[in-house]
């Protein structure tokens, strides 16, 4: 085609796609300088332009040039992840070409070469950090064992036979024993099945919780025989022992009474009482199990609370009654509904409300960990339990911050002891490792492949938790960050670069928080982005919570949840967590990632034939 007979929009095209290149290249250049003191002497140095490359390139609106570009059968940049400037090179070679522009051979092979170097980068980059690729598929599957894990060694082999390629030991539960012996049964379990499985040791983390609540008197509801919804029958206890409220291992819930009065009962002996709701209610007298034990039954629903009166109906006054004795004190919680205002404080200072200006019923919580009420403003939210409730700050005073509530998943929320809370508008730093987060760090260098660290903010997170593996002589151990945080978001490509120059590295999508923090609506997107980004980066992406949820814990998934599995073969690895139908969870997921691997790679669509028509 002569240049005479170019149509404009053709040329225009051809100089706005050298604009950007030359825009891509110049903030690929400035972006690398500023991490150079990084990458001195890595490995990374590759990964990391090309990680400044899609940043610059992700700097401009393309779309209109996209359109243009698919009218040509070009490519329209939209997979140019792995290699941007490689992308946009062999793009603008092809419309020079198209344009009769000339292509030397040369310029063809300098973009082959880069393309095919880096294609292969963040498959070695996975196997270095995720181990072995599975067979018949690309994706790893991880799993969060149950404490169980440490002794049935049954349990683990199923899972490493069925497909688990990491185990995921979550070391904000249990005891370091316990760590150690579950990695033992998932070493052993690899030996006996041929399958290879790595072992995850997640760090507790500095998460933002409610601090413990005062402690309240007991009371005990029993349901009615016919509601089948709780427990109807009761123990009545002579021993001296605390009432309860709970069901202990399936048995019937205790309530303290007088020995001697007890020892009055026999069985079918009624007895009376007006119970604390006012309502005249009957227990009836089932067995004797013990000399001091007699258990009684409901018919209609009745609520007992410590000092209220029973009575046994034809006796004479002196042995017809007793009255209930103390309960253990049950776990603190504060009930709120929409609308209604409620007190943050620090930790040391109480759950108490301001009583200097204001009302003195006025219900509070306190954070557990310091340093957290100072950078709160007004207008700034605090979410509650996995965003189950959402409070926004009213006022900020030396004593703590007034919350008003905006919105709760029921009519009304129970605030209880170490609930999380997430600020998602305040710009919380939590320094350093806890003593809970360094006697996991001791466990994962004896029995891990990788570590897992929750809540990481920027940079310097990963900076600190490597020079604690370098100071025991951790010198190989992968690293994962768990990004769940709106910081978390923004720092991310200098987290990578910080942690990737210096040992194998992925990226956790933990989802969960992260909703609550950058709100519901956005999560879909951004974990779009988050795969974009890592895929640019040459780290693999690890993409967990709620993946299978419903299947794993009642055995019948969602069809959602279906479609969500298949999203995440994008990723190089699915985490599902523990339920009590894991194993089948890891055959689904498996079976599912191994279907649409045969449709998808990354955002790539494979197009192999199809046989439903």
């Amino acid at each position: 085609m002569s240049s005479a007979t170019v149509p404009p929009h053709l040329r225009s095209l051809q100089e706005r796609l050298a604009t950007l290149d030359a825009d891509v290249r110049r903030g690929e250049r400035e972006r690398l300088a500023g991490w150079q003191w990084r990458l001195a002497g890595s490995s990374y140095t590759g990964s990391a332009a090309n990680l400044a490359a899609y940043l610059a390139f992700r700097q401009h609106d393309v779309r209109d040039i996209q359109d243009e570009l698919a009218v040509l059968g070009l490519s329209s940049l939209g997979r140019a992840e792995a290699n941007v400037r490689a992308g946009i090179a062999a793009v603008r070679a092809a419309l020079d070409a198209i344009l009769g522009d000339a292509v030397s051979p040369a310029r063809i092979t300098r973009i082959s070469r880069l393309r095919d170097t880096r294609s292969r980068v963040l498959g070695d980059r996975t196997l270095a950090l995720l181990g072995p690729e599975p067979p018949e598929r690309r994706c790893r599957v991880m799993v969060t064992l149950p404490g169980e894990a440490a002794t049935d060694a049954r349990l683990v082999n199923d899972l490493v036979e069925r497909g688990m390629d990491i185990a995921r030991i979550n070391a904000a539960h249990d005891d370091p024993e316990t760590w150690r012996a579950m990695a033992g049964r998932i070493r052993a379990a690899a030996r006996e099945t041929g399958h290879a499985c790595r072992i995850l040791l997640d760090l507790p983390g500095p998460k933002l919780r409610i601090a413990p609540l005062p402690g309240e008197a007991g009371r005990l509801r029993l349901r009615s025989a016919r509601d089948g919804k709780g427990p109807n029958t009761i123990a009545l206890d002579g021993s001296g022992a605390l009432g309860t409220t709970e069901f202990e291992d399936g048995t019937a819930p205790r309530v303290a009474v007088d020995p001697g009065w007890l020892a009055g009962l026999a069985v079918g002996d009624q007895i009376e009482c007006i119970d604390a709701r006012g309502r005249h209610r009957t227990l009836h007298v089932r067995e004797r199990t013990s000399p001091e034990t007699v258990i009684a039954s409901t018919r209609k629903g009745i609520a007992l609370v410590e000092g209220l009166t029973l009575s046994r109906p034809g006796m004479s006054e002196a042995e017809s009654s007793t009255t209930i004795g103390p309960f253990e004190t049950v776990p603190g919680r504060v009930v709120i509904q929409v609308g209604d205002v409620l007190r943050l404080v620090a930790a040391e200072t109480g759950p108490q409300p301001d009583e200097d200006d204001r009302e003195a019923d006025t219900p509070g919580i306190a954070c557990a960990q310091a340093g957290v009420i100072e950078t709160l403003q007004v207008g700034h939210r605090v979410v509650v339990d996995d965003g189950h409730v959402e409070t926004k700050v009213e006022a900020v005073d030396a004593g703590g911050a007034t919350l008003r509530v905006t919105a709760t998943r029921h009519s009304k929320e129970k605030l209880k002891s170490d609930q999380g809370l997430n600020f998602p508008d305040s710009p919380i730093k939590l320094m350093g490792l806890s003593p809970e987060d360094r006697v996991a760090l001791d466990v994962a260098v004896e029995v891990a492949d990788l570590v897992g660290l929750s809540f990481a903010h920027d940079a310097s997170d990963l900076d600190h938790l490597i020079d604690e593996l370098d100071a025991r002589g951790a010198g190989e151990i992968g690293v994962v960050a768990k990004i769940e945080t709106k910081r978390g978001v923004e720092q991310l490509p200098e987290i990578i670069v910080a942690a990737a120059a210096r040992r194998p590295f992925g990226v956790m999508i933990a989802r969960g928080d992260l909703a609550v923090e950058i709100g519901y609506e956005r999560l879909a997107e951004m974990q779009e982005e988050l795969l974009w980004l890592c895929e640019a980066a040459h780290v693999p992406v690890i993409w967990a919570t709620q993946v299978l949820e419903s299947l794993v814990k009642t055995g019948i998934p969602t069809r959602a949840e279906l479609t969500d599995a298949a999203m995440a073969q994008r990723a190089e690895c699915v985490m599902l967590n523990k339920g009590p139908h894991i194993v089948e969870g890891v055959d689904t997921l498996v079976d599912v990632i191994g279907r649409m691997e045969a449709h998808q790679s990354k955002k790539t669509p494979r197009l192999r034939a199809l046989a439903s028509w």
